[in-house]
């Protein structure tokens, strides 16, 4: 058995090479070195520093944790009293032992006194080792006591604040329930006082049919029960049961229950609130399960927490388990969309609404498991749970028939979009706003624009010209109100500008409900049959005109012989008076007459006779012309050689009573024309220049062939044509008032004129009245080239 003494030494010698922290006080370096080299050669590993004013020793206590201070008595700016003072301030504990070369006994008392722990003389340092490890052991049990003492009040304080501010009911019973103890809660809880249940039986005050199932668990499980809450109804004093939830503890000594320690609160108003609460889940589980529509709930977790018989009923299940129920939507079922693409899970209602807190509506789902493939629309709403999490509730209705009562409408509808949009005839439709919404192919072909450019477009602003848009208005306003519209011509704009008339027929557009949304138009394109309408309307026209024409032409005609035959009987008379006087002249006395006398009479009949000709030649040219008979017939003809021969043949049938002066130019000698008509040309003009300048003796004939044009200029210096009959001179059988006693038929210048407009020509006209007239000729020719042979 190892004495006290042998105890420290052997502790001494366990704490000899560990680490101890010691802060000293010391002005003198070399008493700093003695001091340090005495506890180093004690086998200490020495962590050391020395101060030697306040604010050294101030920043020192802070920067380390120090195990001793070891201080001078006094130095020339500090001393140990002072170091005292602030050691004790903040560390009460921290070992502090003075050692001085000289120290009074008065001031080591003094030091003593203010807290210092040992004291020492430099001259004796081999109590310094010992005093420090004492010093420091002592320390440590203090501070161990002071922190023991410190935790018992504070548990003791705790215990007190417990007692008097718990708000449950602590009782210290005897094995039979006997309250022995009562804590202060009860006056708040029971009523009593705790002095008024001592020696009562907690038994006794529990409601006889609660005591049925709760006096064995109460006090006959021999600690069982212990720390298990259970709930009864107890009697408070003033006779009001009421309902309490409390935890046993039994205590027991030698094997043998001494006593029992209860922990109660009230629970009356929990247990009325469940009561309410049950009472209000058993109705809205009746609601639920009432209600047609499939409804599952899940937690914030994404896990099912209930659901109910309909929606067992629509997912054709009929397990009752929540975790199976789960199990199957996971595993046995696919969902699909209405395009029948497969449905991403994590697209589901409950998902997305679990994931962004938002609802979902009406979102449509195909669900198949080995049967049939239903179709539901699902609805997701958030909810707040008790544990003020948000879970989901899904709801769902089968769908199934409405679906495929959809599908057949849609594809109807399809079918109907089909048809119209290729059938073979313009139709277009429109909403209450008179906005296109439907327009097939047929009327994008017709206007030039396609679907896409004018769905929303209103179709009177668009397409219907301005001077119809009030009756189209009002057409369209008729259909919207039920009326039908039939066989009305719409004129419309395409994309070039262009006007196209369809022949339209429109009827209300009806949805489901019987209920008016539109207008749907189907036409007809008439433009080509309108175009062809209004040709054969022209065509009607100018054959109209031509028979106008063709009857004034029968009346000129008719006009014509009848000037024919006055004129006739009038210009014919004298030709054949002299014709017959000369003829019967000659029978009565051709046996007195000498040749030259009946030569001179023969003469004078021939020269009738080629008169009579010349005029039923130009009566038969003006009836040809007017009935279009006459023929452009064209050659190659000597235009100079032409003229010369032409000059002679009226100088010689008007007996030279005139000179023809004549002058040409041209490009060319030969050029194409119709020598007939040239000729009826030439001869007319200059027999007319000759015959209306009686008293002159010459006239002129000018002749330019240039530029592909023939000129020629016919000039008098007769007696002129007045104004009045400039604009007449040029119809058949028309004789001026001026001719007098001129012979003639009035055909000249008709025969002129006809030639002329024959051949593509003009003719102007100069005269003035006792100046002579001067007309002009202008005809385009022909390449020769260009003449058929």
């Amino acid at each position: 058995m190892k004495i006290k003494g042998e105890e420290e030494f052997v502790e001494m010698q366990i704490n000899r090479w560990k680490p101890i922290n010691i802060l000293i006080i010391e002005d003198s370096e070399d008493d700093y070195e003695l001091i340090k080299r005495r506890i180093r050669r004690e086998g200490y590993n020495l962590n050391t520093m020395r101060v030697e004013t306040a604010e050294e020793y101030e920043a020192a206590l802070v920067d380390e944790d120090w195990d001793v201070v070891i201080s001078d008595n006094s130095l020339p700016q500090f001393n140990a009293r002072s170091a005292l003072e602030i050691t004790r301030k903040k560390y009460p504990f921290l070992p502090f032992i003075i050692v001085s070369g000289t120290i009074g006994e008065e001031a080591a008392v003094e030091a003593m006194r203010l807290g210092a722990n040992d004291y020492l003389l430099k001259n004796d340092l081999a109590r310094l080792t010992p005093a420090i490890e004492r010093e420091i052991r002592d320390a440590r049990t203090i501070k161990a006591k002071n922190a023991a003492d410190r935790a018992l009040k504070e548990s003791q304080e705790r215990y007190r604040l417990l007692a008097e501010n718990i708000q449950d009911l602590v009782c210290l019973h005897s094995p039979d329930s006997t309250y022995l103890w009562v804590g202060p809660s009860t006056d708040r809880i029971l009523g009593y006082h705790a002095e008024e249940l001592i020696g009562l039986k907690h038994l006794d005050l529990i409601h006889p049919d609660d005591l049925k199932d709760q006096e064995i668990n109460l006090f006959e499980q021999k600690g069982e029960n212990n720390g298990k809450p259970f709930s009864y109804r107890m009697r408070r004093k003033d006779g009001v049961y009421i309902y309490l939830e409390t935890m046993l503890q039994h205590v027991y000594e030698g094997g043998q229950l001494i006593r029992i320690v209860s922990t109660s609160r009230d629970i009356t108003e929990q247990k009325l609130a469940h009561n309410l609460l049950t009472e209000s889940e058993a109705k809205y589980q009746g609601v639920i399960e009432s209600i047609a529509e499939g409804l599952i709930l899940y937690d914030d977790r994404g896990h099912i927490v209930t659901f109910n018989k309909s929606a067992s009923r629509i997912l054709r299940t009929k397990t009752t388990s929540v975790r199976k129920f789960e199990k199957e939507l996971t595993e046995r079922y696919r969902f699909f969309k209405p395009t029948m693409e497969v449905f991403p899970l994590d697209n589901l209602p409950s998902k997305v609404t679990l994931r962004t807190g938002k609802p979902c509506s009406q979102v449509i789902m195909g669900v198949k498991d080995r049967g049939d493939l239903i179709w539901l629309s699902v609805n997701s709403e958030p909810f707040l749970q008790p544990n003020d999490r948000i879970g989901v509730v899904v709801s769902f209705s089968d769908i199934t028939e409405q679906k495929v009562y959809e599908d057949r409408v849609t594809a109807v509808a399809r079918e109907l979009t089909t048809l119209i949009d290729t059938a073979n005839a313009p139709i277009f439709g429109i909403d209450w706003n008179g906005r296109i919404n439907e327009w097939n192919q047929v009327t994008a072909k017709i206007t030039g624009y396609s679907k896409t450019e004018v769905l929303g477009k209103k179709l009177i602003d668009e397409f219907i010209l301005d001077g119809y848009k009030v009756a189209v208005t009002d057409l369209l306003k008729n259909a919207l109100r039920g009326k039908e519209v039939t066989n009305y011509e719409l004129p419309i704009y395409t994309r070039t500008g262009k006007v196209v008339t369809i022949l339209f027929n429109a009827a209300p557009r009806r949805n489901l409900d019987s209920e008016i949304i539109g207008v749907i138009g189907v036409g007809q394109n008439i433009t080509e049959l309108i175009e062809y309408r209004e040709r054969l309307e022209m065509k009607v026209a100018e054959r109209t005109k031509e028979l106008n024409e063709a009857l004034q032409k029968e009346k000129e005609l008719v006009a014509l012989k009848s000037k024919f035959v006055s004129m006739a009987s009038h210009e014919f008379r004298t030709p054949l008076s002299t014709i017959t006087f000369a003829t019967n002249f000659i029978k009565r006395y051709k046996s007195k007459l000498g040749f030259d006398e009946i030569e001179r009479k023969l003469d004078k009949i021939e020269e009738q006779v080629g008169h009579m000709t010349y005029l039923l030649d130009d009566v038969l040219l003006i009836g040809k012309s007017e009935s279009g008979k006459i023929k452009l017939h064209r050659v190659v003809i000597n235009i100079k050689d032409f003229c010369k021969k032409i000059i002679e043949e009226v100088t010689h049938s008007t007996k030279q009573s005139h000179k023809v002066l004549f002058s040409i130019v041209t490009e060319k000698k030969e050029i194409a024309v119709d020598e007939k008509l040239l000729r009826n040309i030439l001869i007319n003009l200059l027999t007319n220049a000759i015959k209306f300048s009686p008293g002159k003796d010459k006239v002129l004939l000018d002749v330019i062939c240039a530029h592909g044009l023939l000129n020629m200029q016919v000039k008098d210096w007769g007696m002129g044509i007045e104004k009045e009959d400039q604009e007449k001179i040029f119809e058949p059988f028309h004789r001026t008032n001026s001719a007098g006693a001129i012979q003639g038929t009035g055909l000249g210048l008709s025969i002129v004129k006809k030639a002329v407009e024959l051949q593509q020509g003009s003719v102007e006209v100069d005269s003035e009245v006792g100046k002579g007239t001067k007309i002009k000729i202008q005809i385009p020719l022909v390449d020769e080239k260009d003449i058929s042979n």
